[in-house]
């Protein structure tokens, strides 16, 4: 055959009006053939995602066979040029060229209207997302287009929005029901959701209500609202619940476009400051526990024989925390405590605390002011009420019969009773003047043989327990 004869042949060739239907490596070679097409001769061209919004009920098998209704039904009706791939279960993204803004409603009427007629569509209904693939001259200023969500039971809304927003370089999400958003928010994170208050089933209000109980990322999504009422309770009912803002229907694209805007930067704004914010107080953190460790370490050297006491306690007093169920800034507090349980020794006299032998019962009393000394000191530091709590209280015992004031039990402050733990487990297993190391069963036995009496059994167990868990007795003075 020479070449007329090939090319009359492909030419009389028909086929069925039917989308190009592909895998995805054949898919990507095709893709990226035509978006180069597109840049190179600015054609007008759309990307779509077709989503089934499963409600969680159905069985794999049930799966499939809605999967394979909508691919059928995509392929039914779109062009010999479109392209089109599957991403996932039941999700279906399409290339689309040669198409203008003002057909994107019939492409999507057309899917949902047939949808409407397959067995499946009072069950579970479809979302649609189109973004227009941008020329080389017409690139996003961004690294990504702002993209919002669009809730309306109304397909004349729908279309008004998505046209608005994506003649404005936004990407666009399209779903009927309260419903449909929520299963999409379980796996999307759209910048901004404009959200219908009157629909039926799941109204507007009872949807913002169910995503703030949802928690993470998607309680904190801006939502406006879009609404034909005219009335003060509406508007308060919406801004109560956190709405950004409300959008009065008739929808005016103007007002739209600039209003989504507005708002997606200011959300921005808002959350770029709460980040330098987060940041800045993250840093004034580590410079402040710096200071702290600073000063702890220049109490224990006021004692030859207790270097880096304050420190271990305070890991100790974590680590005890952090196995009571304490959360992250729990365990930050108490550590800091811990640093500073011994500050009042600041007030008692080198010669005391490093007298090798027997103190007197005077210098027994010095010792015993060193409590009152730190709560005092700490008590000013008005930033952080708690830290005296360490200070003035890890002496006192459980039991009765501690110092300086004689609590007991429940009394004591949960924070010191952790640290009288630490303590003492580090007073015995740290070299003192008279001692070395305690044998690790004999540490054991002592926080045992204290449990109900010096502490409060809770944390007395978990210390146990750590000691248990560290059979080459690591956790020591080195």
């Amino acid at each position: 055959m020479d070449i007329k004869a090939v090319s009359s042949e492909l030419e009389e060739k028909k086929s069925e009006q039917s989308v190009m239907w592909m895998g995805r490596e054949a898919f990507g070679d095709v893709y990226r053939y035509m978006i180069r097409y597109i840049e190179r001769y600015d054609v007008s061209a759309y990307k779509f995602l077709f989503s089934l919004q499963y409600n969680g009920n159905e069985s794999a098998d049930e799966r499939v066979e809605m999967s394979e209704c909508l691919r059928t039904m995509l392929q039914r009706l779109l062009r010999n040029s479109d392209i089109m791939m599957q991403t996932g279960d039941g999700q279906f993204f399409l290339l689309l060229p040669e198409i203008d803004e003002f057909n994107i409603d019939t492409v999507i009427s057309r899917v949902n209207n047939a949808w409407q007629e397959t067995k499946y569509s009072g069950v579970i209904e479809i979302s649609s997302e189109y973004e227009r693939i941008q020329t080389n001259e017409k690139k996003y200023e961004n690294d990504r287009a702002d993209w919002v969500a669009v809730v309306d039971d109304d397909m004349t809304n729908l279309q008004i929005a998505g046209h608005t927003l994506s003649a404005n370089g936004m990407r666009v999400s399209a779903l009927k029901s309260g419903e449909s958003l929520l299963n999409f928010l379980s796996d999307n994170h759209p910048d901004l959701i404009l959200l219908d208050v009157r629909m039926p089933g799941m109204d507007g209000f009872e949807t913002m209500q169910n995503m703030k109980k949802a928690g993470g990322e998607i309680s904190h999504i801006p939502v406006i609202f879009l609404t034909a009422d005219d009335d003060e309770e509406t508007e308060k009912k919406g801004l109560t619940l956190g709405a950004m803002d409300f959008i009065k229907k008739p929808i005016m694209p103007e007002v739209l476009s600039l209003r989504v805007q507005h708002t997606i930067e200011l959300v921005r704004l808002q959350n770029h400051l709460a980040q330098e914010v987060d940041k800045k107080t993250e840093e004034n953190e580590k410079i402040f526990i710096h200071v702290v460790k600073a000063l702890a370490e220049a109490i224990d050297a006021k004692d030859t024989y207790t270097n880096g006491h304050s420190s271990r306690v305070a890991e100790y007093s974590r680590a005890i925390a952090k196995n009571a169920g304490y959360s992250d800034r729990e365990q930050n507090e108490i550590y800091m405590m811990g640093l500073l349980h011994d500050v009042g020794k600041i007030g008692v006299p080198d010669e005391v605390i490093n007298k090798p032998g027997k103190l007197s019962d005077d210098e027994f009393d010095l010792i015993k002011q060193h409590p009152v000394t730190g709560g005092r000191i700490l008590k000013s530091i008005r930033e952080r009420p708690k830290l005296a709590t360490g200070a003035r209280w890890h002496h006192e015992r459980f039991g009765g019969g501690g110092y300086p004031d004689g609590l007991m039990g429940e009394a004591i402050p949960e924070e010191a009773r952790i640290i009288a733990v630490a303590d003492a487990y580090d007073a015995m297993t740290s070299r003192r003047s008279y001692r070395d190391v305690l044998p690790q069963e004999k540490v054991r036995s002592e926080i045992e043989r204290g449990i109900g009496t010096q502490f409060d059994p809770r944390f007395a167990e978990i210390m146990l327990n750590m000691i248990d868990d560290d059979p080459d007795y690591e956790m020591r003075e080195k």
